[in-house]
């Protein structure tokens, strides 16, 4: 039997996206980028689905690209595509009508720092960090930089991705980036609790209100600004 790279659960209107590579610390590959976006997909579509939660396997939400994977001689076919898939799939997040929550234990790292900012709301234990990684090896991050225009202030993106160090999960919530910091033992079920008082409201409602504060910013998709950090 295949791998599964990526499991899904749902229960009481709360679906959960599930990285499922725990002996990589749940690393990005191209076939997970795929599952990650099948997964999201699905939930969306499913009606009974009112709020999607993201998380790590074993206690880890995601350690960034796996550069052994992407470093194999011969290079895996998937890496041809990777870049389209993966802004793909972040214009998909951006694009998701139903509430997204990110359940961040131990940390996320570039690439996994990335999924973090797509979610609408960030649970994080006091000792996980977010790291923006990518100025430390000399690197553009655009897919961060695009999700940190948007979220955020210009100071507040500037401080994510311009000083390359951990962001903790008391200054996340003290910054506003994350919506709750708790034990860390306690992310998953104080993510699961908000996801269920979340999901007891109508979806419709939810749908709406989401998607009326993007219009404002003016931004249409996640594309958009992607293609304007890229060529800024």
């Amino acid at each position: 039997m295949a791998e599964k790279f990526v499991l899904t659960t749902l229960a009481q209107g709360v679906g959960e996206i599930i990285l499922n590579r725990p002996a990589k610390r749940n690393a990005i590959t191209g076939p997970i980028v795929h599952d990650l976006d099948t997964a999201l997909q699905n939930l969306m579509a499913d009606r009974s689905c009112t709020v999607i939660i993201i998380r790590g396997a074993d206690g880890v939400f995601c350690a960034g690209l796996d550069s052994a994977a992407f470093n194999k001689n011969p290079a895996p076919v998937w890496r041809r595509h990777f870049q389209e898939d993966w802004a793909n799939l972040h214009n998909n997040f951006f694009m998701c009508p139903k509430p997204i929550i990110g359940a961040v234990e131990q940390y996320g790292i570039a690439a996994g720092a990335a999924l973090a900012f797509a979610c609408d709301f960030l649970v994080v234990g006091e000792q996980a960090f977010l790291h923006v990684a990518e100025v430390q090896m000399g690197l553009m991050a655009p897919i961060n930089v695009a999700w940190l225009a948007i979220r955020y202030s210009h100071a507040l993106g500037l401080k994510m991705a311009l000083q390359g160090e951990p962001v903790y999960g008391r200054e996340l919530f003290q910054l506003g980036i994350a919506n709750e910091c708790c034990e860390d033992s306690e992310v998953l079920n104080i993510a699961r609790k908000l996801g269920y008082r979340l999901a007891k409201y109508d979806s419709e409602t939810l749908r709406n209100m989401k998607l009326a504060l993007r219009k404002p910013k003016g931004i249409t998709d996640f594309y958009q600004v992607l293609g304007e950090v890229k060529n800024s």
